[in-house]
């Protein structure tokens, strides 16, 4: 019996599927950034979750792991592990939490901060540097992603 090997894609070039050119294009600014930071000793989830602890910490609101899941949209599991590493190297503390006593609130130290402001213009250099091939077009992407991020 022959088997019919057919793929059953709708586009006839790889260039024409827009997740697939989502997916490369990712993939080559991740890749830019993962670069940067393994020079300073951090992967990309715990530079997400610094910048973010860093960025929230400016409000006087406790933060807590469900909060840090919700901004970042990284589920609240990998975001105790990422918590974990991070407090291993010194850059957060977890305490209890004021509000529920089974929720733990979420403190950078000295250190967190201060690798937040190490790394953190590092990557809006990438960022910039990767998007500016978008010229004029650069606030349009950005309010398009903001348009497929609505609602999720």
């Amino acid at each position: 019996m022959a088997k019919d090997n057919k793929f059953l894609s709708q586009f006839q070039k790889d260039s024409d599927s827009i997740g697939f050119l989502f997916m490369r294009t990712y993939s080559s600014w991740h890749n830019a950034i993962k670069k940067c930071l393994k020079t300073q000793s951090i992967t990309h989830p715990q530079f997400v979750v610094l910048a973010t602890l860093a960025y929230l910490s400016q409000q006087p609101e406790e933060i807590t792991q469900v909060i840090l899941a919700n901004q970042t949209n990284i589920d609240v599991m990998t975001i105790s592990q990422i918590l974990e590493n991070l407090e291993k190297k010194a850059f957060i503390m977890r305490t209890t939490s004021n509000k529920d006593s089974r929720a733990k609130s979420i403190t950078l130290t000295q250190n967190g901060f201060d690798m937040a402001n190490k790394t953190v213009p590092l990557v809006e250099q990438i960022d910039k540097d990767f998007f500016s091939k978008l010229g004029k077009g650069t606030q349009q992407f950005n309010d398009m992603l903001l348009t497929l991020l609505k609602d999720q």
